[in-house]
């Protein structure tokens, strides 16, 4: 059967009012949580509030902001929050290529006139269909600038490289030494794929990836350049385990540590990987095995996310392989299994939920974990969200897991926390409705 665009836009709207109804008359109150990293209190973990998995109605249509991006490949990757200002990030098709594209909405989950064109930026690296340039991570520096942080594939007789573009508070690339003219690739001396990147504090830049087939970390100056400061004289370092080894996110502790987590192909079998890092780019050898820590054999198991929970513990999630699961893993800060958390130290399984793969996570305010991904075939995305000591969260959704419809090929691909007890979800409908073309989708969701 095939639906008109008519038909669709009506299938559209009365699916997300299922999902919707929680206005801003009543919303619930912003909680004033006090940060208990390095304290002796254990983090409370309250059941879901009434409203948990709603959408948030004051943003966007019924919750949902839908970019056009055209083509039949892209979507948002990479969510920021700047001020009153929320930027996504990801790569669109423009005429044959795959460019940087970038978003900002107003709070309400409108286009911001006042950014590029009309609330939309793209930026590439040549003239030529040729140029495939993928953002998967945005942030903002102090003086108001915005890094999109990426990867340009093999050009001409060029390999893939690191690839960051700088542009100003108004939409255009630019400022005052970045690169040139905004724009900055960065060879590592092998094919860099990023997969992840922070702007640092410091406004300095943090990428994670996979060169050839290794994890490596790279530092840039706030001015686009490698810093040769980090993992000095290189810039960089690389990690090996296994056959390959990749990065696939990267967070920073409350020391400024550097963490990461991956996954190794090592024999037949995926392997969950975790490093930790000082700032100044070298392994840490009070963590794992010399700042590695390697997923146990028998365990086909992936990692997408790694996040600090309040009281310092390290939060991993994945999936497994096989019939792919949604899995979390929780470590001391000496890299070994926390006792506390599930079956010493890793979640439960979610039997007969379905196939799904992990895209991302967050460790909610309350200590609750929520990992988003996508059903492996047909069905919506979902969310699924655990308590603090592993346990599927049964007050959550039905049975702790929630689908929501982004539109006929929705997919989740990011999930950053938002004020208020809400989060802001990132991904695709791609090639879908309403028209031909992939949108890039940003929801707002009560959490």
């Amino acid at each position: 059967m095939r639906l008109s665009r008519s038909a669709i836009s009506r299938l559209v709207v009365s699916s997300l009012v299922t999902l919707a109804g929680c206005t801003a008359d009543s919303a619930p109150t912003e909680r004033n949580e006090t940060s208990l990293v390095g304290s002796d209190i254990e983090p409370s973990c309250p059941a879901p509030s009434v409203y948990a998995g709603r959408l948030d109605d004051t943003f966007g249509v019924n919750g949902m902001a839908r970019v056009g991006l055209s083509g039949d490949d892209g979507g948002y990757f990479g969510l920021d929050v700047a001020g009153d200002r929320i930027l996504a990030a990801g790569w669109g098709e423009a005429l044959g290529a795959l460019r940087f594209h970038l978003a900002r909405l107003t709070m309400s989950g409108r286009l911001d006139p006042a950014f590029g064109d009309d609330g939309t930026a793209t930026a590439g690296f040549a003239p030529s269909t040729n140029d495939q340039a993928r953002a998967v991570a945005v942030g903002h520096q102090h003086d108001g600038g915005i890094v999109a942080m990426g990867w340009r594939d093999e050009f001409r007789d060029e390999s893939a490289n690191i690839a960051l573009v700088h542009f100003l508070p108004d939409g255009s690339i630019g400022g005052a030494g970045f690169g040139t003219e905004g724009k900055s690739l960065i060879d590592l001396g092998g094919d860099e794929f990023v997969l992840d990147g922070l702007v640092l504090p410091d406004d300095k830049i943090l990428v994670v990836g996979r060169r050839d087939a290794e994890l490596f970390v790279a530092r840039a100056t706030s001015n686009g350049a490698l810093d040769p400061t980090f993992a000095s004289p290189k810039g960089y370092f690389t990690v090996a385990v296994g056959s390959s080894l990749e990065a696939r996110s990267v967070a920073l502790d409350a020391s400024g540590r550097i963490l990461v987590a991956g996954t190794a192909d090592v024999g037949q079998e995926k392997r969950m990987v975790v490093i930790r890092a000082t700032a100044d780019g070298v392994l840490d050898p009070s963590f794992g095995r010399e700042g590695v820590v390697v997923g146990e054999n028998g365990r086909d198991e992936r990692a997408v996310s790694v996040a600090l929970s309040r009281d310092g513990a390290i939060v991993v999630a994945g999936d497994t392989g096989g019939s792919p699961e949604f899995v979390v893993r929780r470590f001391l800060a000496d890299g070994s299994p926390d006792p506390a958390f599930g079956n010493r130290g890793r979640s439960a399984w979610l039997r007969g939920a379905g196939e799904m793969r992990a895209e991302d996570m967050v460790v909610l305010p309350g200590g609750g974990i929520l990992v988003v991904g996508n059903a492996v075939e047909g069905a919506a995305p979902v969310l699924v969200r655990y308590t603090c000591d592993g346990q599927v969260d049964s007050a959550f959704g039905v049975h702790g897991i929630l689908r929501v419809y982004l539109g006929e090929a929705g997919v989740l691909h990011t999930v950053r926390l938002h004020t208020g007890n809400r989060i802001l979800l990132g991904g695709a409908d791609v090639g879908g409705s309403p028209g031909p073309g992939t949108y890039g989708v940003v929801v707002r969701m009560w959490m």
